[in-house]
């Protein structure tokens, strides 16, 4: 498969996100770092905002085929909306841009965007946020990858 399409598929995944793209174009296939940064950028946006966009038209129906899910999804949303609402109006935007770019396991666009959707942000911001901090996390991990190797 191409490197290129290889990078593309590996940002737009859960859990590997850019994290694991940029890494595998920067030290596997040395492409080049700001071309590998930019395309991991956007494809790790790509499915965060169709998270965002449709995951409430998703809830129904994967509520009725895995009601488990759905019944934590339930749970989880109520129960953090009441007990956070204040902090979520006030510094919502800042936390997710936050939560994000911290390039670790289980932080990420996915599930920044899954929480967005959950705390009924509105789709705009949500966007956004989730846009700048993939963006941060690209940069992170990038300079992290090149300070690393001595290629900067």
């Amino acid at each position: 498969m191409n490197h290129l399409i290889q990078i593309i598929l590996l940002s737009m995944m859960p859990i590997s996100e850019l994290r694991g793209a940029i890494p595998l174009g920067i030290l596997a296939y040395h492409m080049s770092p700001i071309f590998v940064a930019v395309i991991s950028i956007i494809s790790n946006i790509v499915p965060a905002i169709a998270i965002i966009l449709f995951f409430d038209s998703i809830l129904p129906w994967v509520k009725e085929k895995f009601p488990p899910i759905g019944r934590f999804v339930e749970r989880f949303s109520q129960t953090r909306k009441e007990k956070n609402r204040r902090k979520i109006e006030r510094y919502g935007f800042l936390a997710i841009i936050a939560f994000v770019a911290i390039p670790l396991p289980l932080t990420g666009a996915w599930t920044g965007s899954l929480l967005t959707v959950l705390f009924e942000m509105s789709k705009f911001k949500s966007i956004l946020a989730v846009a700048i901090g993939v963006t941060i996390a690209g940069a992170i991990v990038t300079l992290s990858i090149l300070l690393g190797t001595n290629k900067l």
